[in-house]
């Protein structure tokens, strides 16, 4: 009676572990990507193309600057890229021009800068020419 017992335990041990095997690769599969890490994975990007303090300007989009898209980016650039300050428009020294704000044909707000680094993600960081 005692290997019959043994048995049934072991046979309810196997399927409880496969059932949870099964769960587990289910949620992993299941997974969606967080539009905010991988915008702040974006901006990490541009760590090393901008001074490790300081003000930072960031280029506006230059239309439908208030959209749910556009205010995430920015706080995702503020988030990721601290202990530095993000601030919303050009001036500072560096600035990020994140994909899809600059105005398509050339952007005026860029005419004092050039461009310092360009990254996969469509994000750029321009640097204030020196007169």
């Amino acid at each position: 009676m005692r290997s019959w017992w043994r048995s049934a335990l072991g046979c309810a041990l196997l399927v409880w572990s496969l059932l949870a095997a099964i769960s587990t690769v289910r949620e992993g599969l299941a997974t969606e990507t967080d539009p905010i890490a991988e915008l702040e994975s974006d901006f990490l990007a541009l760590v090393f193309d901008l001074p490790a303090r300081g003000v930072i300007g960031y280029l506006e989009a230059y239309g439908d600057a208030g959209t749910d898209a556009a205010v995430r980016t920015y706080f995702a650039a503020q988030y990721a890229l601290a202990p530095r300050v993000i601030v919303g428009r050009a001036g500072p020294e560096f600035v990020i021009v994140a994909r899809g704000t600059e105005r398509p044909g050339g952007d005026p707000r860029l005419d004092d800068y050039h461009l310092v680094a360009s990254f996969p993600s469509g994000h750029r960081v321009y640097r204030r020419l020196v007169p």
